[in-house]
């Protein structure tokens, strides 16, 4: 009874999301070059009397030509003191409202960098977050059957030096959704909040193997359940004991399982998971097959949508075929061909100006302050949704070294890698790839023990002609392989946390330069050899 309740309760709540914000936001792609001028002009309408605006004469721009010719792309550090004398004095350098928090995240400098959240940007990111519901409603109704694991940052982390605090907006989000969402969550956010990294992850699975009807789970980075799947099978015994105390009969249900199978494995845990929300694509979409053989054949995998601590970039419009839309309702796109960015030769176009699989870096102007922000991410456009394209987050800029000439790809290494797994029918696992240029080599650091990489020059050579130019001529050495121990990954991924990394928004790069990796890959090594040709 309850449940149909609650089946019922979630109905009406999608009819009305439906109504007031999925339809608008499919109406403007029908038009998308007018919702987006008409944002455009809103924003430098509300802040030209701001320092920022007036240094740029916002009161003269009437255009998208007007605001591309008076404001010159910006970085995050082009924009720092506009925001810090902003939070220390509270008078409009960047923004006409005030922030009332800021998400923090790593910059490019040993200084992090503070987004300024404002009571606005909350209520955006809000309904951002129901529309991202409803996408999925849309196409998997029974996913809201039963109880959803989301797993978030938490909404405060600490508070800058006047007292603001800073923390995840997904975190801020999950603590204030209505009644309804929240008696769905199997995790309280408190949980979140919990500082030592091993002990909130053994409480977070504790307590999601302690709820059976999961149909649901929701979080940013896919290497989250995998480490789930890790804490929970390392010690069945202890975590189904812990569970026994919250729920004596699932522990016994949990305890006659693994005696079965000798495993815990998410499609024997959760029988009723029917989709799980997380970032398919980029260097994410490596996790996903390792994901697979842990669930059912019945369990969906979808796209979360291209998000950054700066702004939400984008919405899935198509759970079914993963298709997502830029959030145009929110924020001002420009895109820079990726050989014209990098060849120094710009050509900023907007969203109705690109082209179909073509490859973009992205520039957003946003309506917390940040304009013509280079925020370093590839995008590829993967078709349209009526007259507004669809993007896919490729890969952060700099995933791009040229150690000889070569300028190998982060996604040409996933994908070389992708093949030498599928041949040989292996566990990919965690690996990494640094390039030194004074020994013009690379060194593949590689987890997984039944990974053979005697094909890995001659996979990446097949998708890159200079890199099979400059192994052929010995200009570039060969690959050398080194063979980590268990755990490696994750001992990486702390390392990354620990210094300044958000969790949920953490997004590996596979493919670093040597001096640009702080992480002693080579203090967890088991074997080395070389990749053959």
């Amino acid at each position: 009874m309850k449940k149909r309740i609650f089946r019922i309760l979630t109905q009406l709540k999608m009819m009305y999301i439906n109504r007031f914000l999925w339809q608008p936001l499919i109406d403007r792609t029908h038009n998308p070059e007018k919702s987006q001028n008409d944002l455009l002009l809103q924003i430098i309408r509300k802040n030209q009397s701001t320092v920022f605006g007036r240094k740029h004469g916002f009161d003269g721009v009437n255009s998208y030509d007007d605001f591309r010719s008076r404001v010159p792309v910006c970085e995050y550090e082009t924009l720092r003191n506009y925001i810090e004398d902003q939070e220390k004095e509270k008078h409009p350098y960047l923004n006409i409202g005030q922030p009332v928090m800021y998400v923090q995240t790593s910059g490019t400098t040993d200084k992090p960098k503070l987004i300024p959240v404002l009571n606005s940007t909350i209520n955006q990111y809000r309904k951002c977050q129901h529309m991202v519901a409803y996408g999925v409603y849309a196409s998997y109704p029974e996913a809201y059957d039963g109880k959803v694991l989301a797993i978030t940052s938490p909404a405060v982390e600490g508070k800058t030096e006047t007292g603001t605090r800073y923390g995840a907006m997904s975190g801020l989000i999950y603590k204030s959704m209505p009644f309804l969402t929240r008696a769905k969550y199997v995790l309280p956010s408190s949980v979140f909040e919990i500082n030592d990294y091993e002990k909130k992850y053994f409480e977070i699975a504790k307590l999601a193997l302690a709820e059976k009807d999961i149909t649901m789970i929701a979080t940013a980075n896919p290497s989250t359940l995998i480490k789930l799947d890790r804490i929970i099978n390392q010690d069945p015994n202890k975590i189904i004991a812990e569970v026994s105390l919250i729920n004596p009969l699932r522990g016994v249900e949990l305890r006659q399982m693994y005696s079965d199978h000798n495993r815990l494995q998410f499609s024997q845990i959760w029988p009723n998971l029917r989709v799980i929300t997380t970032w398919t694509g980029g260097n994410c979409g490596v996790l996903i097959p390792t994901l697979r053989k842990t669930v059912s054949n019945t369990t969906r995998f979808v796209e979360l949508g291209y998000l950054a601590s700066e702004f939400r970039g984008g919405i899935t419009i198509d759970a079914v075929d993963n298709r997502q839309i830029p959030c145009l309702h929110e924020n001002f796109y420009e895109f820079v061909d990726r050989n014209d960015w990098e060849n120094n030769n710009p050509k900023f176009l907007t969203l109705s100006e690109v082209q179909s699989d073509r490859q973009y870096y992205i520039f957003v102007t946003t309506q917390n302050g940040l304009y013509r922000y280079h925020i370093n991410d590839l995008v590829e456009v993967t078709g349209w949704f009526n007259n507004t394209p669809t993007i896919q987050f490729l890969q952060k800029g700099k995933g791009v070294t040229n150690l000889t000439g070569e300028k190998l790809c982060e996604n040409q290494l996933i994908e070389a890698m992708t093949c030498i797994t599928k041949s040989k029918q292996a566990d990919m696992g965690f690996f990494m790839m640094l390039g030194c240029v004074k020994k013009s080599r690379y060194t593949l650091y590689v987890e997984s023990t039944n990974l053979d990489t005697n094909n890995l020059e001659r996979c990446i050579a097949e998708l890159n002609i200079e890199f099979k130019d400059k192994r052929k001529s010995n200009r570039l050495k060969p690959i050398k392989v080194v063979y980590l121990e268990e755990g490696t990954g994750e001992a990486y991924k702390k390392h990354c946390l620990n210094n300044g990394q958000r969790e949920g928004q953490f997004k590996m790069l596979y493919l670093q330069y040597k001096n640009q990796c702080q992480f002693n890959f080579d203090a967890y090594a088991r074997e080395e050899r070389y990749a053959a040709a």
